[in-house]
């Protein structure tokens, strides 16, 4: 009986004579309440918009929405928010999850260790998140002059393969590869890290089919936004075929990219800019793999996406989180004719969420009420009501344990006090 209230018969409300009244009742509220509010406050226009059922008379849920965890997976990537999402350090697993931690790393390899294996210490759980340094980024040794000033300040330096084994020597036993997913925050040169990764598996006695992970590997966002690429970007584009190849052929369990709205988002692309930029490069590397001989169906589920930035507007960006996985969907499964459901998955690591351009440097502490704000557009965005960047962010890369535990803390409040992640997709 209650749902068939709510059915398109005699009484629903998207039955067209039910339409015409609503909108028959909403010339009235304009001309009467509305009106009365406006000139009683010497108002021009109200500040605030309405919806009804008449703005979306021809709506078809299934078709827009769907069902979360299913095709055109608007509503969310998963049927509900999956356990062992970031927000303590390191991510706690769950469901035999296998993640990678937090964005992390400083300093000399020794230096970014020590920070491992104090997390480690304190029950942080994962494989590590790795931030490398500029020089780094841009294929310089920390000797190099051009490096001067700028070595381990946004990152780790790594400049041998010695350093690369010294920042794992946190990561051994329980831990040690096999056992553990490895991220690389890298591009230009992410194919010399793999092969540091692989060479390190080597001496370890694991197979290269047992390594987790992903490098981000994104050079097309360096072109746009970021500027840490070393070479043009024809011969940069197969240095990035080459390693997907490579990775989809050999290292089955790696992702072999991450693809960036982010990066544009916070160098000033508006959100349809930034929806528009990360769209085409992922069809870019889709092709660049296609034209390698590789199937689209073995290539694309190992593709995955950062997030897409963000910013205070709280509709809109939960809004675009929606539409971004609407129109991937789409676009693999139209365009490509990807047949394996997880070709179509926007495989993103977030929904919506403010963005660390948000954040400012004055009053650092306004920083976590605004983080709080996109936690609640995440959970309302198919999310899982991720608390995100940490309050001291724009302080720099070192977070202070108190911003970890502050966001771990907002975070289980939004989940089990404030009951968010109860109803996926709930607008």
């Amino acid at each position: 009986k209650g749902f068939a209230s709510l059915s398109v018969g005699a009484r629903g409300m998207f039955n067209k004579e039910r339409i015409a009244d609503i909108q028959r009742k909403r010339r009235e509220w304009e001309q009467g309440t509305l009106r009365c509010s406006l000139e009683r406050l010497g108002l021009n226009e109200s500040p605030t918009t309405v919806y009804t059922p008449a703005d979306v008379e021809d709506f078809d849920f299934l078709e827009k929405v769907g069902f979360p965890g299913e095709y055109p997976f608007t509503a969310g990537i998963y049927p509900f928010p999956l356990p062992g999402a970031s927000g303590a350090g390191y991510a706690v697993s769950g469901g035999g999850l296998v993640r990678a931690g937090d964005y992390s790393g400083y300093g000399t390899a020794e230096d970014t260790r020590d920070f491992y294996q104090y997390m480690t210490a304190h029950h942080r759980v994962g494989g590590p998140n790795i931030a490398f340094d500029l020089p780094t980024q841009c294929g310089y040794d920390s000797d190099d002059p051009i490096a001067r000033g700028e070595v381990g300040k946004v990152g780790v330096a790594v400049d041998t393969l010695r350093d690369f084994e010294v920042i794992y020597e946190a990561f051994t036993g329980e831990n040690d590869l096999d056992n553990i997913a490895s991220n690389f925050t890298i591009n230009a040169p992410a194919n010399v890290i793999i092969a540091m990764y692989i060479a390190l598996a080597e001496k370890r006695g694991i197979s290269l089919d047992k390594l987790r992970g992903t490098p981000q590997n994104d050079i097309l966002k360096e072109f746009v936004a970021r500027g840490t690429y070393i070479f043009p970007p024809r011969p940069s584009m197969r240095m990035i075929r080459d390693t997907i190849t490579y990775c989809t052929r050999h290292m089955p369990r790696m992702n072999t990219i991450s693809i960036c709205g982010y990066h544009m988002r916070e160098a000033g692309a508006t959100a349809s800019q930034v929806l528009g930029f990360t769209m085409a490069n992922a069809i870019a590397y889709v092709r660049l793999g296609i034209e390698a001989g590789l199937d689209v169906d073995l290539l694309v589920p190992r593709f995955s996406f950062l997030n897409l930035g963000g910013s205070m507007d709280f509709f809109r960006e939960i809004a675009l989180n929606r539409a971004a996985r609407r129109m991937w969907a789409k676009i693999m499964r139209q365009r490509f004719g990807a047949q394996n459901p997880r070709s179509w998955i926007l495989r993103v690591n977030t929904a919506a969420h403010i963005g660390n351009v948000s954040t400012t440097v004055q009053r650092p502490l306004n920083n976590l009420a605004r983080s709080v704000i996109g936690g609640i557009a995440s959970a309302l965005s198919g999310g899982g009501g991720d608390v995100r960047p940490r309050y001291d962010e724009p302080l720099g890369l070192g977070h202070s344990i108190e911003a970890y535990q502050l966001q771990a803390d907002a975070r289980r409040i939004l989940q089990f006090e404030c009951k968010l992640c109860e109803v996926i997709d709930p607008l």
